[in-house]
């Protein structure tokens, strides 16, 4: 193994280590104890830390924190996420559905790996319908593809005449039904006394309703 060590004076150290297999290990050691690593092979990092541990006295300040290992079931680098899986991860026809949930922020909802919506996001779906801005009392509503019931929910707060909510993918929805701060219970039922939900391609309903002169 070939080790370099650089040093920042009053800033720490950055041990590089590369072994004959190319694998290797980094490891920033901070001037005020903190160090993290980065390493492709265990053996490496164990080896850094090992010598790290030995050069510090018996106070028993060292401690390791397990790894973040990628390709897990759930990405742990996902960083408003706790990890707890509260509807079970599915596959639709269209796209992977998780719904993870966070202590700080809520339920999540994650579509094939991006962050969709988390149940704090109120101000975005406002901001979205324009809110201040637009005024929906009486008005029929067209709204494409959203997914979670967020906008849905809102709207019909405005007392619009009827909206009409459109989305492909009803396995979303049935998972959407845990996004209660989102959506409330519009989803229970996919239609109302002033909403429906159509499940449908958005583009198909938008042309059709052009045609209609709506």
């Amino acid at each position: 193994m070939v080790e370099l060590v650089h040093t920042w004076k009053n800033h720490g150290y950055l041990a590089t280590c590369t072994n004959k297999n190319s694998s290797f290990a980094n490891l920033r050691i901070y001037s005020h104890g903190f160090y993290n690593g980065d390493a492709q092979g265990k053996e490496e990092i164990d080896g850094i830390l090992n010598k790290v541990e030995l050069s510090q006295d018996s106070t028993g300040w060292v401690k390791r924190l397990p790894p973040i290992v990628r390709g897990g079931a759930i990405n742990r680098y996902w960083p408003i996420t706790d990890g707890r899986l509260v509807v079970c991860d599915e596959d639709s026809s269209y796209q992977n559905i998780k719904i993870l949930h966070s202590k700080q922020f809520g339920n999540i909802l994650i579509l094939s790996g991006d962050v969709n919506l988390v149940e704090s996001d109120l101000v975005y779906t406002w901001a979205i319908m324009g809110s201040g801005k637009e005024d929906y009392t009486g008005k029929d509503v067209l709204i494409l593809g959203d997914r979670d019931g967020g906008i849905l929910c809102e709207i019909v707060k405005l007392k619009a005449k009827m909206v009409t909510m459109v989305e492909l993918d009803q396995m979303v929805i049935n998972g959407c039904k845990n996004m209660r701060k989102t959506c409330g219970d519009v989803l229970d039922n996919l239609k109302g006394d002033c909403f429906q939900v159509l499940i449908e391609d958005c583009i198909l309903v938008l042309k059709r309703y052009t045609k209609e002169g709506r």
